[in-house]
């Protein structure tokens, strides 16, 4: 018993260290110019979009399947022509899965 607590445990911190890991990178990226790195309140901007990404295994997947999911978050939350094309997200995958798996 107190080995599946002590995996759950785990998983959640590694669940939250992604989740920072992911939100730095989104933050540093910032596709869609909201960041003021001089206000700190504007480094949660892209938490709801960050929520939504983590709702599939995102560890598992691969750079263009990854970097397809989190432009099609942010496609429904801003719409296609906001969201201004892949590349941006495919860094993003990138530089996340490159970090994780390091």
């Amino acid at each position: 018993m107190l080995h599946v607590v002590l995996e759950s445990q785990n998983k959640n911190m590694n669940n939250r260290a992604n989740y920072e890991l992911l939100k730095t990178i989104v933050n540093k990226v910032d596709p869609m110019g909201l960041i003021d790195f001089n206000t700190p309140e504007s480094l949660n901007e892209y938490d709801p979009e960050l929520e939504a990404i983590f709702k599939k295994n995102i560890g598992q997947l691969g750079k263009k399947e990854l970097g397809q999911w989190i432009y099609q978050i942010f496609v429904e939350f801003f719409d296609e022509k906001l969201a201004k094309g892949r590349e941006q997200y495919d860094l993003i995958a990138n530089r996340f899965l490159t970090a994780i798996n390091d």
